[in-house]
């Protein structure tokens, strides 16, 4: 900024507020008192020859839009917009008027005692019936556009932060869906899947070729759904079951995974790669061996809860991978409910997922409306 740029803008943004709200207050005083003195003597009054009445009632402006200023931000803790719209509207619109009425008259009251009852104009009267029924008249129209304006800036900033929110929502779950993405684009993984078709091209030519149609089918699923925020349970379902045919090649029956879920719950919504991460988990911190061997169940629980049950073989390796795949799921699964995602680690490992029915998914447009 240069020097001949106005000082408003080294203002803080509460003193700029202030300063709004005293050239504002302080111009439609001046109004007020144009249009009072039109109405009551016929032609409107010279800036030069009514310079006191001018600045006075720009005073009483002043004086009157501060105290209105800062009553509206009591009223906005006390009462807040997002809680009580209507009632904030209405008891704000009355508290405004009487505090206004209240200034308005005793400030003038206060001027005429101290510079005489001509202090606005020659003639003026503050105990005029007719002038108190003018200017509260005039009071309750300001007001009431003032209140309307001051809800429509607070409607609008709220859908200006709503928007913000759900911006930095959808941010954070595609990063979110990215880590895993990483996690299942892995070097590791690629490599373990190439040896094994390596091992497989010679001995068995169809079985690599079923894996290889498997493995595109992996990364075709995966990539598809980087940028969803769900996906359907019988598509999660078929790419596990993909996923288990690359798994049973190299542990053959070492491995069990089986999948026992009613047909009724298969349309609902689940984050992309949740199941898949968690039979990822129990082969990777597993022993598996003839003598060792790894039984996965996924099956549901009266229709509202996934249940994902592993055996356990031995201690976890590798725990703080284990738990950053856990952690992933916990923060998707937020986006969509409230409900929460239960760790049982006793005999068994089990992790308990809630079905994402209807009025979960609506969580997310709830918050962001």
């Amino acid at each position: 900024m240069t020097k001949l740029e106005p000082a408003y803008y080294y203002m803080t943004p509460s003193l700029r507020r202030f300063a709004m709200v005293i050239f504002i207050s302080g111009s439609l005083g001046m109004l007020l008192y144009a249009y009072l003195h039109f109405s009551e003597t016929d032609h409107f009054p010279v800036f030069v020859s009514n310079v006191r009445g001018f600045l006075l009632s720009a005073l009483v402006g002043c004086i009157t839009g501060v105290g209105l200023y800062y009553t509206n931000r009591i009223l906005d803790r006390l009462l807040p917009w997002r809680n009580f719209y209507a009632a904030r509207f209405v008891l704000g619109y009355i508290i405004n008027y009487c505090i206004a009425l209240a200034l308005s008259f005793s400030l003038s009251a206060g001027l005429v005692y101290l510079f005489g009852k001509n202090t606005f104009w020659q003639g003026f009267s503050i105990n005029d019936a007719d002038m108190k029924l003018k200017i509260g008249i005039l009071l309750l129209a300001t007001i009431f556009i003032y209140k309307v304006i001051y809800a429509l800036l607070y409607s609008y900033q709220q859908y200006a932060v709503a928007q913000l929110e759900n911006l930095q929502r959808e941010r954070k779950q595609l990063e979110l869906q990215f880590e895993a993405l990483k996690s299942q684009l892995s070097p590791h993984y690629l490599f373990n899947s190439l040896n094994t078709i390596s091992s497989l091209i010679y001995k068995d030519t169809p079985s690599a070729e079923q894996f290889i149609r498997r493995l595109a089918q992996t990364y075709q699923y995966i990539l598809s759904t980087q940028h969803k925020r769900y996906v359907t349970l019988k598509d999660e379902v078929d790419f596990v079951q993909s996923y288990y045919y690359l798994l049973r090649i190299r542990f053959q029956q070492q491995l069990s995974v089986e999948i026992n879920l009613p047909s009724n719950i298969m349309s609902s919504k689940i984050p992309p790669l949740t199941l898949q991460i968690l039979v990822e988990n129990a082969v990777k911190h597993n022993s598996i061996s003839i003598d060792k061997k790894l039984f996965i169940y996924i099956t549901a629980q009266d229709n509202t809860y996934l249940k994902v049950i592993n055996t356990k073989n031995g201690n976890l390796n590798n725990v703080s991978s284990f738990r950053v795949g856990l952690e992933n799921i916990k923060k998707r699964y937020a986006f969509f409910t409230d409900k929460k995602i239960e760790i049982d680690d006793s005999e068994k490992f089990i992790v308990t997922l809630p079905v994402i029915h209807q009025r979960e998914k609506e969580l997310e447009h709830k918050h962001s409306a």
